[in-house]
């Protein structure tokens, strides 16, 4: 039930306390509708459902979301079903009696022709007994007056439950999604019974040294700082430095050049010994298991021939291809952070040669430089620029 609320023609102004005034009277119009009509209470009580259920799956992806929808839809037709049947079986008429019994108003009145005459008998006292045990007949019922609530007072209880309900429900199938877990000693606590208050300690317990044995031991901090922002950064020497998208999509390994990239790095590190901290909301418990690093080769000088065929060299600056060269690098969770990965060599003492690199998230890449000399083969390339095509190669020198 969609309320029609009049549409305000430009032509004419309409005071606004006018307007405010029709629109209480339709409102209070609805109001009195669904308070009388049942029908329009549930259909209103379904539409709240279905906003609240809009509101609190906002986060989640398309089929998660309809796959939700599809169970409400399904439990609001149980729902409206077993009403109209209720309220079918309440509409049924009580059975008529199928016989009365009139009562005569004083003793001389007779009664009619119809009804057979009452002689009223005296028994004996010997023919009177007493009964030592009542019974009630079967279709003797108590009364039992049992109070109704109000379709107001009922809608009221739904929206309270629906928005206490709807957070925890959303954040239990966000917590099954992700993976996660309620801490050990937060379950322990409300699991474990209610005990007695532990006694006041005296100064001379208070002043002994605990049991080394016997004491937990406490976690021990990280030992690289975390970001606070989502991204991708570099960690290197305790430090993050942050990774800078590149607008041109890694390709597949298949292909041995990507684009060329124009834009010089934003982000340099001072070695190779860097490892990499991921924050970000869509890795939650769809993390991949490795990741690579790849070459980002620099174009230093290209081959063209003229009409007649001489080939001339020519340098260029601020030119680069995405090789499909690449190192791998293993990905595990950092405790206590589900939304944040830590990408790291498998050996310990690797170190990047000198040159530029992307990470690869996907088909993204994220941009670094290692700083030194360069000397590795895989980070210069020569383009040659034939009749048939443009074609790299791996510099000489």
């Amino acid at each position: 039930m969609k309320p029609e609320f009049p549409k305000v023609d430009q032509d004419r102004m309409v005071s606004p306390h006018a307007q405010e005034v029709e629109y209480a009277l339709i409102l209070s119009r609805m109001i009195n509708t669904v308070k009388e009509d049942p029908s329009q209470l549930r259909l209103t009580i379904y539409e709240f459902a279905r906003a609240r259920l809009t509101i609190d799956t906002s986060w989640a992806d398309e089929a998660e979301r309809q796959r939700l929808s599809a169970a409400l839809e399904t439990a609001i037709q149980g729902v409206e079903e077993f009403s109209v049947r209720r309220e079918e079986r309440e509409q049924l008429k009580p059975p008529v009696a199928s016989a009365q019994i009139e009562s005569v108003k004083s003793p001389g009145e007779r009664p009619p022709a119809s009804m057979p005459a009452i002689h009223q008998a005296s028994p004996a006292p010997e023919d009177i007994r007493a009964p030592t045990r009542v019974y009630l007949h079967p279709r003797v019922q108590p009364i039992v007056d049992v109070p109704t609530r109000s379709p107001a007072s009922t809608l009221l209880r739904f929206c309270i439950v629906m928005l206490l309900f709807g957070p925890l429900a959303g954040l239990a199938i966000y917590m099954q999604r992700v993976g996660l877990d309620l801490p050990s000693q937060l379950l322990s606590k409300l699991v474990r019974p209610q005990t007695k208050p532990p006694i006041a300690e005296t100064p001379q317990q208070a002043t002994a040294p605990a049991d080394p044995n016997t004491a937990a031991a406490s976690p021990s901090p990280l030992p690289f700082p975390l970001p606070s922002d989502y991204g991708v950064y570099a960690l290197n020497n305790a430090a993050l430095s942050e990774l800078y998208l590149l607008p041109e999509r890694v390709p597949d390994k298949r292909i041995a050049m990507s684009t060329p990239v124009d834009q010089p790095s934003r982000t340099a590190l001072p070695d190779g010994k860097a490892k990499f901290v991921i924050f970000r909301r869509d890795l939650a418990g769809n993390a991949p298991e490795r990741m690579e690093v790849r070459v980002v080769a620099r174009v230093m000088r290209a081959l063209t021939f003229d009409a007649k065929g001489k080939p001339t060299f020519s340098p260029i600056s601020d030119s680069w291809n995405i090789r499909n060269v690449s190192y791998e690098f293993r990905v595990r969770p950092i405790a206590g952070n589900p939304e944040m990965l830590l990408v790291q060599p498998d050996k310990a003492d690797f170190a990047l040669p000198a040159g530029r690199y992307v990470l690869v998230l996907r088909d993204q890449g994220y941009d670094f430089t290692v700083g030194g000399k360069v000397t590795e083969p895989s980070q210069c390339v020569e383009r040659t620029e034939a009749a048939n095509g443009t074609f790299y190669s791996e510099c000489q020198k």
